[in-house]
């Protein structure tokens, strides 16, 4: 049981988004004082339904039809229009460019792994739930890592009812990178997920799950403590900043369905320093039992020894890896443990990073017959479209 409420409770706080001007009130009967070991979802109709609150402040943020004052009020006016017009045009531009062959390859490639990946985790990932989705569709949670709070989903009632245009021109800006380049910049989402603006991942997070047609039945708000074990609590608990690592889990299902799944977002930093072997988030990973391991635009941070912890801990770990070249360093997969396949084609590390190219790598890519095409673009090489992605599976 305590590795069901470890993995249950991290799932939950890896999955946030955030907003500027205060947090919604909690639905749920639960005190707000009293932590409990986080729970396994539902997994039958009759217990799983709408959050009245968050699913339609989510439908708001996504550009989908609201039911209740003063959303829809809002729905009505120009601003809002033209921000739904905007959405529409870039998700249907992402969609035809590089989700719909996402989904088509990894139903080809990776068809195998995806009943067997029922725990996806994402560190590095940020607020980009939507990627790891499109990828590992069958996943029942999907755990994220990241240095950016969770923050707050936006409260428009009473006085905060002027501030929705200044939230969605906000909300519009953090979400363009993402659109254009398939990730978040760290120095952009600094300033764009600050507290005066979109206020964190857990928005964010919302946005891509309505957006992809969700229900959101719930959000929690996870806590790590001393010894490793997770525990949840009412959203949105304290509206102070709290100490890394704290997270939030976003519960969600599709309409008609009786399976819940989560998103969870933890932020966390995962230098040496912080994360290592007795420290409490350490710990809980160590008790997730995850079969797969996603990394994209990941800083090549797991390159070097500051982040050999974490590398180590995914190497340990996981059966499956997928990952562009700044995740772990080729050099990592031996061949006595792990079949490596290249996807695309590998060049040297943009101008961003320095002493991070990998020569092993490039050789392998010159053996064509080992590399395969890839029918999409992700990652920091947006500007020339030349992408390498691999697929790793320990012996």
């Amino acid at each position: 049981m305590r590795n069901r409420h470890i993995f249950s409770a991290l799932v939950a706080v890896l999955l946030a988004l955030a907003a500027p001007f205060g947090g919604l009130p909690s639905p749920g009967p639960m005190s707000q004082d009293r932590a409990q070991p986080a729970s396994e979802p539902a997994q039958n109709a009759a217990a799983v339904k709408a959050d009245p609150v968050f699913d339609e402040a989510a439908s708001f943020l996504a550009g989908r039809p609201c039911r209740t004052s003063p959303y829809k009020e809002f729905q009505a006016a120009a601003d809002y229009k033209a921000y739904v017009s905007w959405l529409d045009k870039n998700w249907t531009d992402m969609e035809n460019k590089r989700l719909k062959p996402m989904r088509d390859w990894s139903a080809t490639e990776m068809s195998g792994v995806h009943g067997a990946t029922k725990t996806l985790f994402y560190p590095f990932g940020g607020p980009d739930a939507l990627t790891a989705a499109v990828f590992f569709p069958d996943a029942t949670r999907y755990v994220l890592l990241g240095l950016e709070f969770v923050g707050h989903v936006p409260d428009f009632s009473g006085a905060g009812a002027q501030n929705w245009p200044a939230y969605i021109a906000n909300l519009q800006t953090a979400l363009g990178d993402f659109f254009k380049k398939s990730y978040f910049i760290t120095k952009n989402m600094s300033e764009e997920l600050a507290d005066d603006k979109v206020d964190g991942v857990l928005p964010l997070l919302c946005f891509f799950l309505k957006r992809s047609g969700y229900v959101i039945a719930s959000v929690e708000r996870l806590a790590v403590s001393e010894t490793g074990e997770l525990t949840e609590s009412p959203y949105p608990g304290e509206k102070t900043k709290l100490r890394r690592p704290f997270g939030i889990r976003v519960s969600y299902f599709t309409e008609g369905s009786g399976i819940l799944k989560d998103v969870s977002y933890v932020s966390c930093d995962l230098a040496n320093g912080a994360f290592r072997p007795g420290k409490p988030l350490y710990a809980a990973l160590q008790g997730l039992p995850f079969e797969t391991t996603f990394l994209k635009s990941a800083s090549y941070l797991m390159h070097y020894r500051e982040f050999s912890n974490i590398r180590g801990l995914i190497l340990e770990q996981s059966r499956f890896i997928l990952q562009d070249d700044t995740g772990i360093p080729f050099r990592e997969f031996s061949a006595d443990k792990w079949d490596v396949r290249l996807y695309g084609e590998y060049i040297n590390p943009v101008a961003d990073f320095t002493g991070v190219g990998q020569p092993d790598l490039k050789d392998a890519y010159l053996d064509t017959a080992r590399v395969k095409s890839l029918p999409f673009h992700l990652g920091y090489h947006w500007g020339t479209n030349k992408d390498s992605l691999l697929f790793v599976v320990k012996k």
